[in-house]
């Protein structure tokens, strides 16, 4: 541990190291602030066992190790590790984390200056899920989370294979974990969106939603009855009130659910991939293929169009 800061090379197999790599590593020996600190929910996938690296940073750590692109730097105390001198120390500044981080009006002006300076700026999963009260960061990051309907195995499709985040993923892919949606400032127009849960299976999934909300409802006056018949005055005004309040978990209706995408911030780049809930998830090669491309692309390595463009037709 180094002011907070703890550090480790873990020998791990992601895939071998090609020439351009190595030409790259050879220009560039890059740092990476993964900043895991949790002032909400806590994920599994930041907890540090026994006082070794979390899940997530020991992925985003050997991906650093295996590729000889980088060297990760991971600490849960923001508040002393985020000073104007240290992020000059850093190529790119990464995001898992809740809440609202400890930081002071004069670290968050540093943090917007550092990335539209030509840094680069990541967040994987609940990165959207900090700083709701400060609308800067989430113009930053480009969408603050809004709930997640849905567990499950779900079939993404990619929208941009030209990506280096992406490229490796092939036309749509399947995978388990904790889906999110998004709300405001989330827009199409900001962004450009690398992939995205199949919009069929969306709309079928709140579809069904809503035939259950409304079942229930019509199914009411009977459960009523029947409860208050048999003496259970409580428990059916229990039922009654949670049935008439029960709203629909899918709050869009467009079935628009982004997954990834990246952003121009001044003269930075900004990569966010909604994925990373479950710990295994971040042993999932592919899913570490997608985020070696992805912090590929924000420290520049690799450049790729960033600019928006509308979601494909349905």
């Amino acid at each position: 541990t180094v002011t907070g800061v703890q550090t480790c090379a873990l020998p791990i197999c992601v895939g071998q190291v090609g020439a351009q790599e190595k030409q790259d590593a050879a220009k560039k020996n890059a740092r990476i602030l993964m900043v895991t600190q949790s002032k909400g929910f806590k994920h599994g996938s930041v907890s540090r066992p026994e006082s070794k690296l979390s899940p997530s940073e020991q992925a985003v750590t050997e991906i650093g190790v295996a590729s000889n692109l980088f060297r990760v730097d991971c600490t849960q105390d923001c508040e002393k590790d985020f000073t104007k001198e240290n992020l000059k120390n850093y190529d790119i500044v990464f995001f898992y984390t809740t809440g609202d981080l400890p930081l002071s009006e004069t670290q968050k002006a540093d943090l917007l200056s550092y990335v539209r300076s030509g840094k680069g700026f990541s967040g994987s999963h609940c990165a959207t899920d900090t700083f709701y009260k400060w609308a800067d960061y989430g113009n930053l990051i480009g969408a603050y989370f809004d709930g997640h309907p849905w567990h499950t195995k779900v079939k993404v499709l990619v929208e941009d294979q030209s990506n280096p985040a992406t490229k490796d993923l092939g036309a749509s892919f399947e995978i388990t974990d904790e889906l999110y949606q998004f709300r405001t400032p989330y827009d199409r127009s900001n962004l450009r969106v690398l992939m995205r849960i199949d919009p069929s299976w969306a709309k079928e999934r709140r579809l069904e939603e809503l035939a259950q909300i409304e079942k229930a409802k019509a199914d009411l006056p009977a459960k009523i009855k029947q409860l208050t018949d048999s003496g259970k005055k409580e428990e059916a005004e229990k039922i009654k009130k949670q049935v008439e309040g029960r709203k629909p978990g899918v709050h869009r209706q467009d079935d628009d659910h982004a997954l990834a995408w990246v952003r121009d911030y001044g003269k930075g780049r900004v990569f966010y991939t909604a994925l990373g809930h479950r710990e295994e998830v971040w042993a999932n090669p592919l899913f570490l293929k997608h985020v070696r491309g992805g912090l590929r692309y924000a420290l520049g390595l690799d450049k790729a169009d960033a600019s928006p463009r509308p979601a494909p037709a349905k």
